[in-house]
């Protein structure tokens, strides 16, 4: 397996970030390729709640304990058709190896369509309030958990929300990192 990724939660450039030097850092075991991108097809698309719990073990083998209350996953979008959030089993497989609770105090306000369907500008521009949240200790400090960050809209969304509930939010983990799709945010932002 390549060398993990580590990269900013506002633009997917290279972290320490020149351009938001204050923004959480994201951690990926990979690629979104090859074998790393097989596993998470599977976890999605086969039932594969088991998947998702083993790579959330795998990221806490290979990332050092983050320093959190808690690991909140991204929410499962209200539109989707599994019945399980995966974002909640990789959570709940680091969770257990790193001893931090899981908590998921988030949800989606408002209709938008699921992040696989977007593309482009509308993928990066989620509304401000499209996730929610509530039931989350005030001065909580928090670690947000996915399984595939392409253009970073709902990790970002989920920070806002987090934000709004009085969390601090101290980075991201995610199984993947979706590389050609955020080549055309960072060309922009410079």
């Amino acid at each position: 397996m390549e060398d993990a990724l580590i990269f900013c939660v506002d633009c997917g450039g290279a972290a320490p970030c020149a351009l938001h030097p204050a923004a959480p850092r994201c951690f990926a075991v990979s690629s979104y390729s090859g074998p790393a991108r097989d596993a998470v097809l599977s976890m999605k698309y086969e039932n594969g709640r088991g998947t998702a719990f083993l790579m959330g073990e795998l990221i806490a083998r290979r990332f050092a304990k983050p320093n959190v209350d808690f690991l909140i996953p991204v929410p499962l979008h209200k539109y989707s058709e599994r019945d399980y959030n995966q974002a909640e089993f990789i959570a709940r497989g680091a969770g257990s190896v790193w001893r931090i609770p899981v908590k998921s105090p988030l949800s989606w306000r408002r209709g938008s369509l699921r992040q696989a369907l977007k593309s482009g500008v509308e993928d990066r521009n989620l509304p401000e309030d499209v996730i929610t949240g509530s039931g989350l200790p005030g001065g909580a400090s928090v670690f947000i958990v996915d399984d595939v960050f392409t253009s970073g809209s709902t990790i970002r969304a989920a920070a806002r929300a987090l934000e709004g509930l009085g969390a601090s939010v101290n980075g991201a983990v995610v199984w993947s990192k979706s590389g050609g799709s955020m080549k055309r945010y960072v060309d922009r932002a410079v």
